[in-house]
């Protein structure tokens, strides 16, 4: 029985293919779709997150959350990589959806405690929605079977040298919820480069397969992504032609951690750093052992990825289990 789940995003370019699997997944069943603040403003994310619904043949409801971080004058953006649209310009068809008229708060609250067994919950974006949904109500902890997030790196960042976007964006927010007693599992910037990407030949297929409209979104992004990197003129590790988006990765995880190589660690995140703001600190020597460090710091971390087993697990849930190999 497909497992049910929250998804929280700032869609931008790799949450939208990201948002593309977990919909046309059947290991998943998408409750709702919370949008908050990243990418790009909330007003392009809530847009950007209605066409991927309509591209996805499905019918899932959108709400609208955090429209600024925690703390509202450290706000940030990733513009400059998704362009100002957080699609980097692809004239993809205007949704004619509305967005649900409850806050995106009180939707994971009410539909967490209201749920019958716990849920999954997965996190693609800034954890502002996440920190205020757990403050608000911290006993959905107990209603929550795996909060899966893209979040932090452990050897590097990529908005600074120490930070990932999604923690930098909103260091205090991912600080209160690493420190939550919530099941957790991150899915850092590190396994993008250890199998966490889809080849040339991957994507040849799925831009080969526009004609299913998840395929042809997916096929625009992953085109537009590779363009991008060709005119910056990077030498990718990964291979020419190849795309390595982060919630992407972050959803196969979620719907099959047995594709990662998976390790725990005591995590914690600086807040007051004049250089290292939102890194994520990765306990490496397991010194949580020896000290008096509470354990609900403690997360699971995927550190490489088995790229034939994720490349199948996208290709097939989009194209067929034919089609995947």
């Amino acid at each position: 029985m497909p497992r049910k789940v929250i998804i929280d995003v700032d869609t931008g370019l790799d949450d939208a293919v990201a948002l593309l699997l977990a919909i046309r997944s059947s290991e998943l069943d998408v409750r709702g779709i919370t949008c908050v603040n990243g990418n790009v403003d909330l007003i392009n994310v809530i847009a950007n997150t209605l066409r991927v619904v309509d591209y996805s043949g499905k019918d899932i409801p959108v709400y609208s959350g955090a429209s600024t971080a925690m703390i509202a004058e450290e706000s940030e953006d990733a513009a400059h990589v998704h362009g100002r649209d957080g699609l980097g310009g692809i004239p993809f068809t205007k949704s004619k959806r509305s967005i649900e008229k409850e806050h995106a708060v009180d939707f994971i609250v009410n539909t967490f405690m209201e749920a019958d067994e716990p849920m999954d919950w997965i996190t693609l974006g800034p954890l502002t929605n996440a920190a205020l949904a757990y403050l608000k109500e911290p006993r959905i902890a107990e209603k929550i079977r795996l909060l899966t997030m893209m979040a932090g790196g452990v050897d590097s960042g990529n908005t600074t040298p120490a930070a990932e976007f999604n923690v930098f964006a909103d260091p205090e927010a991912a600080r209160i919820i690493l420190s939550s007693n919530i099941h957790k599992l991150m899915v850092p910037l590190d396994p993008l480069f250890a199998g966490g990407h889809l080849s040339r030949e991957n994507v040849e297929k799925i831009i080969n397969a526009s004609h299913l409209p998840w395929c042809e979104m997916a096929g625009k992004i992953f085109s537009c992504n590779v363009q991008m990197v060709e005119k910056l003129g990077v030498k990718r590790e990964i291979g020419q032609g190849a795309v390595s988006p982060p919630d992407l990765l972050a959803v196969a995880v979620a719907i099959n951690p047995a594709i990662a190589n998976i390790k725990e660690f005591w995590v914690e995140v600086e807040t007051k750093g004049e250089f290292s703001r939102g890194m994520t600190i990765f306990d490496r020597r397991k010194i949580w052992r020896a000290k008096n460090i509470p354990q609900n710091k403690k997360a699971d971390v995927a550190l490489s990825v088995d790229q034939k087993k994720y490349s199948e697990m996208v290709l097939g849930t989009w194209l067929g289990p034919e089609k995947s190999l």
